[in-house]
């Protein structure tokens, strides 16, 4: 089958390349994880905190799958505060947002 012709059956512009550049395009990023830190230092402390009631358990495990490098920030500050890692929240409290601690 043409790739071009697959991708537009399917929609996935990722359907057209082979294997190995799949997979290295779902890896983290270090640049994009730079820029989510940034991004997360510059915010209000009112900002975070609703940043971290917005984003529930479930949806962050969602998050993740789009954006790896965010998964690694939790599970860092997880680490520093000494939460649970972001899968370990799916069966916490549903009250608290995925990003306590932030």
């Amino acid at each position: 089958m043409d790739p071009d012709m697959d991708m537009q059956a399917t929609g996935n512009p990722l359907s057209a390349m082979p294997a190995e550049a799949r997979e290295a395009m779902m890896r983290p990023s270090e640049e994009i994880k730079a820029v989510l830190l940034a991004r997360l230092a510059n915010m209000e402390p009112q900002e975070l905190q609703m940043l971290d009631s917005a984003i529930t358990p479930e949806v962050a495990i969602i998050l993740s799958r789009f954006l790896p490098e965010l998964q690694q920030i939790v599970d860092m500050i997880a680490g520093q505060n000494g939460g649970q890692p972001m899968e370990a929240m799916q069966d916490g409290d549903p009250s608290m947002g995925a990003l306590s601690g932030m």
